[in-house]
């Protein structure tokens, strides 16, 4: 919902493949997102928080198990 952004915190939960960079892109600094990430039966939860700066700090949980995210789910979009 780029239209809307920034955003403090996004929270998905449904399993991605990898971290969606649009998501990225749309948090605030200091921003946090909260997502399941990898295929298959199980996911690690990743929480990130967006510096001030733009660094990225990431952090990895348990293992869960999340509905997938369907479309367009095998492809990265392009980096802008």
């Amino acid at each position: 919902m780029p239209e809307y952004a920034p955003f403090d915190k996004v929270l998905v939960t449904a399993a991605a493949p990898f971290v969606p960079q649009a998501l990225l892109d749309q948090l605030k600094p200091e921003g946090m997102l909260v997502i399941p990430v990898d295929e298959g039966e199980a996911q690690r939860m990743k929480r990130i928080i967006k510096k001030a700066d733009g660094r990225l700090i990431e952090e990895l949980y348990d293992v869960f198990r999340f509905v997938p995210m369907l479309k367009g789910k095998n492809e990265q979009p392009p980096k802008k």
